[in-house]
């Protein structure tokens, strides 16, 4: 026999479990200071090559001009200028990603509660329909 309740419960865990796959994968796979971790220090390698190479191409495309018309001086006091643009740069990229990911990481702690909150149901009402057939017999 259908039961109305079971139905309405087992909807609802699809519908959650198709939406969001990655919420899963991310709540299931990682505790929160591990998944935080490893998203920082992708962060910071993603933004050291990317400053990396924009310092490269600048210097492939100016590295001529500086030679000819830029002392020693002048250059260290650049180096140092790039330093501190690329420190104030990882550090900004590393709370942002924080931020994102601290969201991201909650949101899929919601889905995983909102489905142990289902599956809870589903079961309470699987055991009062054992409970309701051993009543019958």
């Amino acid at each position: 026999m259908i039961h109305k309740g079971k139905v309405a419960v087992m909807t609802r865990l699809a519908i959650e479990e198709k939406s969001e796959p990655r919420y899963a994968f991310i709540t299931s796979r990682f505790w929160f200071t591990d998944y935080l971790t490893t998203e920082m220090w992708k962060t910071f390698f993603t933004v050291t090559l990317a400053f990396g190479a924009a310092v490269f191409l600048g210097l492939v495309a100016y590295g001529d001009t500086w030679t000819v018309s830029y002392h020693l001086a002048d250059l260290i006091a650049l180096a140092q200028r790039l330093l501190g643009i690329y420190l104030v740069t990882v550090v900004l990229g590393i709370l942002l990603s924080m931020l994102s990911h601290v969201w991201l990481y909650r949101e899929a702690f919601r889905k995983r509660e909102r489905v142990r909150k289902y599956l809870r149901q589903l079961n309470r009402l699987y055991i009062a329909e054992e409970e309701w057939q051993r009543s019958r017999q």
